[in-house]
């Protein structure tokens, strides 16, 4: 009796690691980014706001044209998460002055490196 108890639960513990095993993905994709007119111009004033932030210069004019490019997302039904918007970084100078990069990070076709940046206009 002892035989079948045994084989049976070799038989369970055999379809458990099978299974175990199986890699199974609860990972969801990332939504494609909106590539149209409307994200395009609230990139464009995300951008312009960063930089006018980091250069101290025109931040009101800046603060304005953001706040209308987000209105215009939100009256077309759009998320900022849904823009493609570009990774923006403070790079220090020389004599305690400021600059900015904006760039997209994307994986590398060659293979060489992860990723590389490709920079916004």
């Amino acid at each position: 009796m002892n035989v079948w108890k045994y084989s049976a639960l070799s038989v369970a513990l055999t379809l458990l690691v099978a299974c175990a095993g199986a890699p199974v993905s609860h990972d969801v994709a990332p939504a494609e980014p909106v590539a149209g007119a409307v994200c395009q111009a609230y990139v464009q004033a995300w951008v312009t706001h960063f930089r006018a932030h980091v250069s101290g210069s025109r931040l009101d004019v800046a603060q304005s044209r953001l706040q209308q490019a987000q209105a215009r997302l939100v009256t077309d039904g759009i998320g900022e998460d849904e823009c493609d918007r570009p990774d923006c970084m403070v790079v220090p100078l020389a004599g305690g002055r400021l600059d900015s990069y904006c760039g997209y990070r994307r994986p590398d076709p060659t293979g060489r490196e992860l990723y590389r940046w490709v920079s916004y206009r």
